[in-house]
């Protein structure tokens, strides 16, 4: 599976762990007169054959992290309905919308610091997140050299492991599973720090979005 461009990690990094505050890296070029980040357009035209071609490299890496049994449950499912509607129907009560990097990521961001901080009660405003997300994305030169296929390949990675995590979640916390809640909780928090060099132990979501938690 397309794995996002390090670049692009550590700018959203940025922008989410510093806050509301224009995100640059060294490479970077300011996006415009200053344009809110509503204003920029992290939107795709999707590819059917892209879709295909993800969701098989999706289900390959099932089978050997999960085995067949799983691979092909998962294979049932999106057969049934595709993998962008089911995450579409999961996340529409908070505004976002299929298609669109911005909105991906921010529901990956979210769900991962709900998991993490074993917040499963928090209503979590997904609205400032997707801010901090699109600005960052304003303010990279990498990003806006993007074409629809990239943005396609990177905004379906986000919501394949969503709905692998999110499916996790729910049946942790059906099943009352605290072993594997603090499994997933752990997982969730090793990756974003790996990944990302951030810490969602440290962060809050507020109107500003997800920011560095009051000393």
């Amino acid at each position: 599976m397309t794995r996002p461009s390090i670049v692009l990690f550590a700018v959203a990094a940025l922008a989410l762990a510093a806050g509301p505050v224009a995100a640059q890296t060294e490479t970077a070029e300011p996006a415009g007169e200053s344009a809110p980040a509503a204003a920029f357009d992290t939107s795709y035209r999707p590819s059917m054959v892209v879709s295909a071609r993800l969701q098989r490299q999706f289900l390959d890496a099932i089978r050997w992290s999960a085995g067949v049994e799983a691979r092909d449950r998962l294979a049932a499912t999106f057969a049934e309905r595709s993998p962008v509607e089911i995450w579409q129907e999961l996340v529409a009560p908070d505004g976002l919308q299929p298609n669109n990097v911005a909105d991906a990521l921010a529901a990956y961001w979210v769900l991962n610091w709900v998991i993490a901080n074993a917040a499963y009660d928090v209503e979590v405003d997904s609205g400032p997140v997707r801010a901090q997300v699109s600005l960052a994305m304003a303010n990279d030169a990498n990003f806006r050299t993007m074409g629809d296929q990239q943005k396609q390949e990177l905004a379906e990675g986000y919501i394949l492991n969503f709905l692998l995590e999110h499916a996790a979640l729910n049946d942790a916390v059906a099943r009352k599973d605290e072993a594997a809640l603090s499994r997933l909780a752990t997982a969730a928090v090793t990756r974003f720090r790996r990944q990302m060099g951030v810490d969602l132990l440290s962060l809050v979501p507020g109107p500003e979005g997800l920011v560095p938690k009051a000393r």
